[in-house]
C-alpha cells in the first residue's frame, strides 16, 4: 500500500456558542468541544482529522465574543476517508 503525504499541523479553530451552550459551565463546554471534534473526525465532508486539545490554555471560552476557541493538532484525512459513505458503511448506534 502506497503511503501518500498528508499535511499536518496545529492551529486555532473557533466555534460559535449556541443559545443552548451560552449557559453551560466551562466543563460542559469542553465536553461539547470533544463531541464536536469526534463528529468532525467521522464526517466524510470534513477534510481534517483533529486531536482535541489536552494542554492548559489551548481552550478559550470567550462568552463576550460568543465563541469557543481551541488549538487542535490536525492531519489531512486520507482520500479514502472522504466523499460519500460507502454502501457497506455501518453507522454507530
Amino acid at each position: 500500500m502506497k503511503q501518500t503525504y498528508r499535511p499536518e499541523g496545529e492551529r486555532w479553530f473557533e466555534w460559535p456558542l449556541t443559545p443552548d451552550s451560552i449557559g453551560m459551565s466551562s466543563g460542559e463546554l469542553i465536553a461539547e468541544l470533544y463531541e464536536i471534534v469526534s463528529k468532525l473526525n467521522h464526517d466524510r465532508g470534513w477534510d481534517l482529522t483533529m486531536v482535541a486539545p489536552a494542554r492548559f490554555g489551548d481552550v478559550i471560552i470567550d462568552r463576550q465574543a460568543g465563541c469557543l476557541r481551541a488549538r487542535c493538532a490536525w492531519k489531512a484525512k486520507d482520500p479514502g476517508q472522504m466523499g460519500a459513505e460507502p454502501s457497506t458503511y455501518v453507522k454507530e448506534a
